[in-house]
Formats: C-alpha cells, sequence, structure tokens
C-alpha cells in the first residue's frame, strides 16, 4: 500500500473510530445475492453500501442503492460509509480486497461471511447462508416462511422427472462468461448450485480438472457436449452468449449448438445459489424434459 493510502486510512479510522461503537445498524453487503435478500425480504434501511454484481452498474441503474462500486470495495471506501457491520461474500474480506474480517474486527465492524465457496453449492448450503443473513437483518420468520414454501414448490418439481435408469447420460458443459466477452470459465460440480440440482438428472456433467479454469475453444471443441448451460458475470448479456455460440465459426459445429440445446441461466442463482432457485429448477426440466407439464404455483 502506498504512503499517501496509509495516510488516508489511517486518518478516516481516527476519525471514525467512535462511530464504529454507534448502536444503530449500518451495513455494508457484498454481492449480487446479498442485495436480492434485503431487496426482497427488506432491510434496505440498513444498508449504507453495496459492492461487488453481477453485473457492471450504468449510470443511472439501483439510483436509490449506495452502490460503491461493481468490484470489490476498497478499505477507503467503506471505511466512509462508518459501518457497524459487514456482510456477504467470504471472497470479499481479503486484505488485498475489501480488507480482513481481522482488520474490520480491530476496528469495532463485525463482519458475516456467507457464499464460502470452500464449501460445496448445495441447496443446504444456500439455506444456510439465508438463514445467516435472516440473522443479521432480524428476518427469521419471513425467511423460514419463504424456505418451506419454496421447498414444497421444489418437491413437485422433483416429483415430475422421469425414471431414466438404464439410458445413457447426457453430456452437459455449464460455462460462466466472465468479464471479458472471450473468456469462459468451467466449474467443478460441487461448486456450483446448478452442478448440485444436475445430481438430480441423468447427465454427466462436464468439468475441468481444478475447480475453475478458463477454458479454451479447443477445449470446448474436445468436450462436444450434447447440452451447454450459459451464464455471465459482468460480461456479455445473455441474448449476446446465445448468440456468440451459434455464430461462432466453430462453435456453432458443436453438437449442442446444432441441436439447439444450449440455454442461459443467471449467473449468481447458477453458481452460489440465489432466491430464484425453484426457477433455475424449471428452467432445467424444462431444457432436459420439454415434455414435462409442471405447475409449482
Amino acid at each position: 500500500m502506498k504512503i499517501k493510502q496509509i495516510i488516508t486510512v489511517g486518518c478516516l479510522l481516527l476519525f471514525y473510530q467512535g462511530v464504529f461503537s454507534q448502536s444503530n445498524d449500518r451495513i455494508v453487503i457484498f454481492g449480487q445475492q446479498a442485495m436480492e435478500m434485503v431487496k426482497h425480504f427488506g432491510g434496505k434501511e440498513k444498508v449504507v453500501g453495496v459492492g461487488y454484481l453481477d453485473k457492471k452498474v450504468k449510470k443511472g441503474e439501483y439510483a436509490d442503492w449506495p452502490i460503491l462500486t461493481s468490484l470489490w470495495p476498497s478499505v477507503e471506501s467503506i471505511i466512509v460509509t462508518r459501518p457497524t457491520h459487514l456482510f456477504g461474500m467470504e471472497s470479499a474480506f481479503k486484505a488485498k480486497r475489501s480488507g480482513s474480517q481481522e482488520f474490520w474486527e480491530k476496528k469495532g465492524v463485525e463482519v458475516t461471511s456467507v457464499f464460502d465457496f470452500n464449501e460445496a453449492r448445495t441447496l443446504e448450503v444456500f439455506y444456510k447462508d439465508l438463514r445467516t443473513f435472516s440473522t443479521v437483518f432480524n428476518k427469521q420468520k419471513e425467511v423460514e416462511q419463504f424456505i418451506k414454501e419454496e421447498n414444497e414448490k421444489l418437491k413437485k418439481l422433483k416429483n415430475k422427472l422421469p425414471i431414466t435408469k438404464g439410458s445413457k447420460p447426457k453430456k452437459v458443459l455449464f460455462l460462466a462468461n466472465v468479464r471479458s466477452s472471450d473468456i469462459y470459465y468451467c466449474y467443478t460440480q460441487d461448486k456450483c448450485l446448478v452442478g448440485s440440482m444436475l445430481a438430480d438428472f441423468n447427465v454427466e456433467f462436464l468439468t475441468s480438472i481444478n475447480m475453475v479454469i478458463p477454458v479454451s475453444i479447443e477445449y470446448m471443441v474436445s468436450l462436444n457436449p450434447d447440452y451447454i448451460i450459459l451464464s455471465s458475470f459482468q460480461a456479455n448479456s445473455l441474448p449476446d452468449l446465445l448468440k456468440y455460440f451459434k455464430e461462432h465459426k466453430v462453435l456453432k459445429q458443436l453438437d449442442a449448438v446444432q441441436h439447439n440445446h444450449i440455454m442461459t441461466v443467471d449467473y449468481s442463482n447458477a453458481v452460489s445459489g440465489g432466491l430464484e432457485f425453484v426457477s433455475l429448477y424449471e428452467q432445467l426440466v424444462s431444457f432436459f424434459y420439454p415434455q414435462i407439464k409442471y405447475e409449482t404455483k
């Protein structure tokens, strides 16, 4: 850290040290899904800062939200909000990102992390994250009711799945388009919620050896999946993603693209998990078993 930055942070900490101990909640949240939880269950009056969103924020968007940045907020920008609590993605709380948990707790700021990719991204882990949110924002009753209702919808969907024992599994490739039009990340099945959900389907989840790596077009061709599922993080819009694959001189030759077995899904819902997990499951059912009629209302 440069000397000027050190002096700036030091002055801000001295100025606000008395404010950090205030009783009123002043919460900075990190991650799209943290923001979606506040939108759905309430608590916006407590939020004094928002960072790290799925899409780059354009001028005029989220005008009524205290957006700090689409990326990791700096320590300096967070201090200015006079926070009492930081809530959101575990990966935010690193010294070179938005400050470590130890750093903030020494300043009297409570830190609660969720969406930890050191854990398998299953629905049960998402529920745990959601319940953690409910504790921070005092929304326990609302969250428990939500989980109960959404679980009932999910059970109805699962009961409609056909028995496919003995049939050949479909090869499925899930890709996340990240920050650039031609960069695609490939996740292992345990590091994305859509991978966990696909365990209910008769599919082979194609992946890389490592947890998440950018994959080349040559690698996609070598896999030649039967089905492709696409998502986007601060990169192409979902319609543009489909267009890219269907018009690319090499990718359009893939079996999945040739047979129109290609779909797009919301990034956060598919990776870390989000409130629209039932809708995600519905998309998967329609994608693999279009003949199934279902009703979850």
